[in-house]
């Protein structure tokens, strides 16, 4: 199930007071979560977009309609990683209002664009993108297949989501299929999850090794999150839009390139 929402952050939180609030407010306590996670890059962006280039220049319809809608999702990422000043002057040159206009050109049209070198100068300096990734998550019994893309142009103060999950029967052996499909997993992190709801709103606390726990609200309806940030008296502590790698990042260590997060035993 996909599912777009905001989301945001309060930093450095006392749990105990925290979970004395969300009492006071009647939030629905949902349990506590011992959670293994595995994460997986996406396919570079470059490389997948010459596979698609390439792809959509055979003349099988079924072969170029698919990876017509590939190129979409890519696009999406593509336009949110460029800086908003050479943005501005893909849409000018190709007189468009947002990159996925160009799907609508005809196929060879369309590939005229994709064969610029302007176009090709621009994909050739992306690779991984930092925001999307694969998570495989156990969290106590159950276990999460998860894509997660986090957007950087997001209107407002809130930083936008885009989560598409479903659930799988067991960690094992969704990772070995999705070694199978070659997507090697990057790395191993574990953490405990406190999660609560309110209204449309879900709250977790979260307490990962090497850093202060935090409170984490997702919710559709940025109305909401404003709402719970007063009725918990969240003001008096910082509160971010970010994701939880940035906050490593702000103390020095970059998980991205640990193979192992985990809580001393």
């Amino acid at each position: 199930m996909a599912k777009n929402e905001k989301e945001i952050k309060i930093l450095n939180i006392d749990v105990e007071q925290i979970e004395k609030e969300l009492k006071k407010i009647n939030a629905n306590f949902k349990g506590e979560k011992h959670q293994k996670i595995y994460t997986y890059d996406i396919p570079t962006i470059y490389y997948r977009f010459l596979e698609i280039k390439d792809l959509l220049q055979n003349d099988n319809e079924l072969i170029f309609s698919t990876n017509l809608i590939k190129l979409k999702t890519l696009l999406v990422e593509i336009e949110d990683l460029i800086p908003s000043k050479d943005l501005k002057k893909i849409y000018e040159n190709y007189k468009i209002s947002k990159l996925t206009d160009i799907l609508e050109l005809p196929k060879k049209e369309l590939l005229n664009v994709l064969n610029s070198q302007d176009f090709q100068d621009i994909v050739k300096s992306m690779y991984i993108n930092p925001n999307k990734w694969i998570r495989l998550r156990q969290s106590n019994n159950q276990v999460e297949l998860t894509t997660k893309h986090v957007f950087d142009k997001a209107k407002g103060k809130l930083q936008s989501v885009l989560e598409t999950e479903i659930i799988v029967s067991s960690l094992n052996e969704t990772n070995l299929l999705l070694e199978s499909l070659g997507l090697a997993r990057r790395n191993y992190q574990e953490k405990i999850r406190k999660s609560y709801t309110f209204k449309d709103a879900e709250i977790e606390i979260d307490i990962w090794p090497l850093l202060e726990p935090y409170l984490e609200i997702e919710c559709e309806n940025e109305k909401t999150i404003e709402e719970i940030i007063s009725l918990l008296h969240l003001q008096k502590y910082e509160i971010v839009s970010c994701n939880t790698s940035a906050l490593y990042k702000n103390k020095g260590i970059d998980i991205q390139n640990m193979p192992e997060l985990k809580f001393n035993d």
